[in-house]
């Protein structure tokens, strides 16, 4: 997926959380256990600024300060002109420009595609707290479960290196084109695969199942997801993976 296509995505589904969130900013989100609806627009806000400010300066920046107005009008007023900053920044970007990232690509690059699909996924959240959620397209699902396997699995591991001794896990997408294999460890490393290869667990569902299963939104039986193979490793990825 092109960065001009993350940029709508972005655009479009900031939009679509922030209207989810207007006059709910109370409201517990089941999916991300103890945060509100304001909890996860305040961390959106500082998240949209925070990349914004990293893809104007090309380094590492600090997360700026909440707003002191967490429930009313102003919550919604202050999030939506820092998604608007970082629309503009990116659209005005050259995507393979080098800068600081936690992941690969190290360019611009890199921020077109996270920001956009966090925020498609914390979209998701605030729309299924208040209501029922969006469905994810299949093509932005399959990006999203390729870049978490990636750049968040990654990140994941190297946080607590001595849990996985190379568990792997095959995904295997029924919508469409997609497969991956990833091993786990040891030594907090991951190594993936877009490939179709035996592994200690198998599963098989949409590209949107397999997405919200890999960011540990539902568990395999709630997203109709089938498997196959070790399911203590199923159970040690939605408590051992910290997203």
């Amino acid at each position: 997926m092109e960065p001009a296509a993350h940029l709508d995505i972005l655009t479009e589904r900031s939009d679509a959380l922030l209207d989810a969130a207007a006059g709910s900013t109370g409201v517990p989100v089941p999916t991300c256990p103890d945060w509100t609806v304001a909890d996860l627009v305040v961390h959106m806000g500082l998240v949209w600024g925070w990349a914004a400010q990293i893809v104007t300066t090309k380094e590492r920046a600090r997360f700026g300060e909440p707003p002191e107005d967490r429930g009313g009008p102003a919550l919604r007023t202050w999030a939506k002109a820092r998604a608007a900053r970082l629309i503009g920044t990116l659209g005005a970007a050259d995507p393979e420009v080098d800068c600081w990232t936690f992941g690969p690509p190290r360019s611009a690059r890199f921020w077109f595609r996270r920001q956009a699909l966090e925020t498609v996924l914390h979209a998701w959240d605030v729309e299924g707290a208040v209501g029922v959620p969006s469905p994810i397209g299949p093509e932005v699902a399959a990006d999203g479960v390729d870049e978490h396997l990636s750049v968040m699995v990654p990140r994941s591991l190297r946080s607590s290196p001595d849990l996985w001794t190379g568990q792997t896990v095959h995904l295997h997408r029924t919508d469409g084109d997609g497969e991956w294999v990833v091993r786990l460890g040891p030594d907090g490393g991951a190594v993936v695969e877009r490939a179709h290869s035996k592994a200690d667990l198998a599963l098989r569902g949409t590209a949107e199942a397999l997405w919200l299963w890999c960011a540990n939104r539902a568990t395999a039986d709630e997203l109709g997801i089938e498997r196959f193979g070790d399911e203590e490793i199923a159970a040690r990825w939605q408590t051992e993976m910290a997203f």
